[in-house]
């Protein structure tokens, strides 16, 4: 290994299996730079380091570099950076892709099964959708490869195979991995590296995917609870006043009107709201649907397709999200009277609002109350009948996470209400 120029020692902040800071300790490996590890808290990582990166190399007497991918190309050697300008690009593209692409939808993928995340299925079935075109671009490129760039290894090669190792290990099995033969053979290629193994020892590949686990995730995310309001004391009583002459009674005023209690000509409903709610977070599409299928009574609740009248003035992808947050945000007193998916569709100046609710009574519920019918005047709104396959296949879609398309629109995003 030829000699480093420049600093050979510095020390990496981090936390305990992070796949970034694993990749960096590989590229010291090749690079022959002594690296010292610390791991910070997430309040230590905010005092030391206010940019809030997850993985900080502070080198001796230098200064300090808080990118991944400069930290890893810093401390690695000349090879795995590439020896020509073009294999320098393509290296860069491909650890840019890493993170861009790849690392997002892998979160996405493995923090509910950590207790990390709530199980959103809309969001998990995206990432999935996401990763499993990532990787079949991947295979293809790789069928005539041993390695991304070059005939050796490169950065660009370690920093995806480390980003996609927590995905073979625990949700890819063997079915999945069958689908990209050419990306596992290169993955177990990179795993097997002295200085992988070195630093992350053996890669056992997934044999059962994990799944979401709603204990963890609960143990994770303790709702907090409330504090008793401290006792008053009770103020000495007082000496009764000598009573005086009674003056006349002013005429009673009339009584105030009472609000109208929503959907209070209704009976009790067999579907439980909060119950439903709590199955879609937490539950498979089929255990949803077994519950809904068991409970839904038609007339106790109602199932409508939504959708935006103006989606021609739609024209900014980020206005078009907000537009629907701040509708959910002033429906906030109808969430234990409905569920709603909301979802924005296609590319910026060809976007579209698509959704549908599940609300209670026969009618349309967002008119119950004044407040909720506000917004939803700019919406057209069709009640489905669960017993036509179609209605059914459209609710259903939404649900399970699966409504790509709105009128030829690609999915963007998911509001849920």
């Amino acid at each position: 290994m030829p000699a480093r120029h420049g600093p050979t020692e510095g020390v990496l902040y981090s936390y305990a299996n992070n796949p970034r800071a694993d990749l960096i300790k590989i590229s010291a490996q090749y690079g022959g730079f002594d690296l010292k590890n610390q791991e910070l808290s997430a309040q230590d990582f905010s005092q030391k380091f206010p940019f809030g990166q997850a993985a900080v190399l502070d080198v001796k007497n230098d200064g300090v570099i808080f990118d991944v991918i400069s930290i890893a190309s810093f401390v690695g050697s000349d090879g795995l950076r590439g020896s020509k300008e073009l294999e320098r690009s393509q290296i860069s593209q491909w650890m840019n892709a890493a993170e861009l692409q790849l690392y997002p939808s892998a979160c996405q993928i493995l923090y509910p099964c950590w207790g990390l995340m709530p199980n959103n299925k809309g969001l998990i079935n995206k990432a999935k959708d996401n990763l499993n075109s990532f990787m079949g671009s991947l295979n293809v490129f790789l069928e005539p490869r041993t390695y991304l760039v070059g005939e050796s290894v490169t950065l660009a090669d370690l920093t995806l195979a480390m980003y996609f190792r927590d995905l073979y290990t625990l949700v890819l099995d063997e079915q999945q991995r069958s689908k990209y033969g050419n990306v596992t053979r290169w993955f177990n290629t990179i795993m097997n590296q002295d200085e992988v193994v070195r630093v992350v020892g053996g890669t056992p590949l997934c044999e059962k995917p994990a799944q979401f686990d709603a204990k963890i995730f609960a143990q994770n995310n303790p709702k907090q609870k409330k504090e008793a309001a401290p006792k008053k004391e009770q103020a000495p009583k007082k000496e009764p006043a000598p009573k005086k002459e009674e003056a006349p009674k002013p005429a009673e005023a009339a009584p105030a009107l009472s609000k109208k209690k929503p959907f209070g000509n209704l009976g009790p409903a067999k579907l439980d709201m909060d119950s439903f709610k709590r199955l879609y977070w937490n539950e498979s599409t089929e255990a949803i649907m077994k519950y809904f299928d068991e409970s839904f009574v038609d007339g106790e609740w109602s199932v409508w397709k939504c959708e935006y009248k103006y989606n021609n003035e739609l024209d900014i992808l980020f206005k078009t999200n907000n537009l629907v947050k701040g509708m959910l945000q002033r429906l906030e007193t109808l969430r234990k009277f409905a569920f709603g998916l909301m979802y924005v569709f296609g590319e910026d100046n060809n976007l579209a609002i698509g959704g549908v609710w599940l609300g209670r009574g026969p009618d349309n519920f967002f008119y119950e109350d004044p407040n909720w019918s506000v917004d939803i005047e700019s919406y057209n709104l069709t009640k489905l009948d669960m017993k036509k396959p179609e209605d059914k296949k459209f609710w259903v879609d939404f649900v399970s996470g699966e409504m790509d398309f709105w009128d030829g629109k690609k999915f963007q995003k998911d509001h849920i209400f």
